[in-house]
């Protein structure tokens, strides 16, 4: 390894950089020489620093050592053929650091020296970065961004949800498959409590329900209303929970819009990627399902060395421990939760599309597995039969599997259509 290490660090300039939102530090080793110093987060001062590099280190490679890989900083960087990146996981260099501070103590410019030593100790061991195409690191951005608003949509819901149960329960009992239903966010805007609602009448109520499941259902919504007896008489309690659920509501709404809106731009976009038709092929995906894996896998085909390494980096392999004579098997956390969600919602989505899949699935659930580690264990087999597509360039055959599986005599094979 020594060997290695010595090739690889004489021919680059190793810099590591602590990066924060407004000013980075950063200290750099050129053999026995080292300096340090702070960089602010500007554009012009990113490129006066690159090129101050340069005139000091001539024709020399620069190594960096960051523990980032998105932001303003690396996209400067990356424009650079003579920079090269290394991604640093933050919890190897907070193990680390352990090393020397083993009180815990710690601060930019150290943390940017202790970047600068790992990467030279370890630079033949690390990955550099490569950066995806732009329409695929567009799906990702999105794909993620749309994630998030889901995410902040759900903690609005689970809110408006506590207060309607304080002051408005009936809400809960119009049986709304979900409680952004367009047609709930209307009612409560012009209905936010119970007097609103029957102050309204049984006309009105019919207008806004016909329409939405059958008529007899939405008689029964009406009724539901008519006849309810307030939770509360307590006028200033009612009023102020109103307030609550008319904003909340009004907010629910907005996110729904512009969720809409994110999904009608993936879908636009993902059919011009050139791995689409991969992912196309996968029964029971989504535009948006493929856009999350064509985030998830990226364009470099050495990103991961195999399937192991995918289900690794995503979190759906489980984690084994063993010490002397103890072994323990757990759970994966430190991934990122993104992509675990992307395969094991894509795993669930496969079983109502797939036969495979849902004799897989059935199997796992005679074994006693949770619907939870049931769909986790086919998200396991789904992402090798997906890194073999993927790195084949060539789309899933549900049919050419199915015979695979028949060959081998797979216990799979013996409950499709069973």
């Amino acid at each position: 390894m020594k060997e290695s290490m010595n090739s690889l660090t004489q021919k680059n300039v190793i810099v590591g950089i602590d990066w924060a939102d407004q000013t980075h530090a950063w200290h750099i080793q050129n053999g026995e020489s080292q300096t340090a110093g702070l960089l602010e987060q500007d554009a012009s001062a990113i490129q006066q620093w690159i090129g101050k590099l340069r005139k000091q280190h001539t024709g020399c490679q620069f190594a960096v050592a960051i523990e980032t890989t998105k932001g303003a900083l690396i996209s400067a960087l990356l424009q650079h053929d003579d920079i090269t990146i290394y991604p640093i996981n933050p919890a190897a260099l907070a193990a680390y650091r352990k090393a020397f501070a083993h009180g815990g103590g710690k601060n930019d410019p150290g943390d940017a020296m202790l970047l600068c030593q790992y990467l030279t100790y370890y630079i033949d061991q690390l990955r550099p970065l490569r950066r995806d195409q732009p329409l695929t690191r567009k799906l990702a951005a999105m794909a993620e961004d749309r994630r998030r608003l889901v995410d902040q949509r759900t903690a609005h819901c689970n809110e408006l949800k506590a207060v309607l149960k304080s002051y408005f329960p009936e809400v809960l009992k119009l049986e709304a498959a979900r409680i952004y239903a367009d047609f709930i966010l209307v009612f409560l805007l012009k209905c936010p409590n119970l007097a609103a609602a029957q102050k309204a009448g049984a006309i009105k109520l019919r207008k806004l329900f016909y329409g939405i499941g059958t008529r007899s259902k939405a008689e029964k919504r009406v009724q539901l209303l008519v006849e309810a007896v307030g939770l509360s008489n307590d006028p200033t309690f009612n009023q102020t929970c109103s307030m609550r659920v008319t904003a909340l509501a009004a907010l629910i709404q907005t996110y729904n819009a512009q969720i809409r809106v994110y999904d009608a731009r993936i879908a636009e976009e993902v059919v011009d990627h050139e791995d689409y038709a991969i992912f196309k092929s996968l029964p029971g995906a989504s535009d948006l399902t493929h856009s999350r894996m064509i985030a998830a896998m990226g364009d470099d085909r050495l990103r991961y060395a195999d399937a192991s390494s995918l289900q690794a980096a995503t979190g759906i392999a489980p984690l084994t421990t063993q010490s002397g004579k103890q072994r323990f098997v757990s759970a994966r956390w430190a991934c990122t939760k993104f992509l675990r969600q992307t395969f094991h919602e894509y795993a669930g989505l496969s079983i109502a599309k797939s036969k495979w899949a849902a004799a897989y699935y059935k199997l796992q659930r005679e074994k006693g597995k949770s619907p939870q580690m049931a769909k986790r264990a086919l998200a396991y087999k789904w992402q090798r039969i997906i890194f073999r597509c993927w790195q084949d360039k060539v789309p899933y055959n549900e049919a050419k599997y199915i015979q695979r599986l028949k060959l081998t005599g797979s216990p799979i094979y013996k409950l499709i259509d069973a």
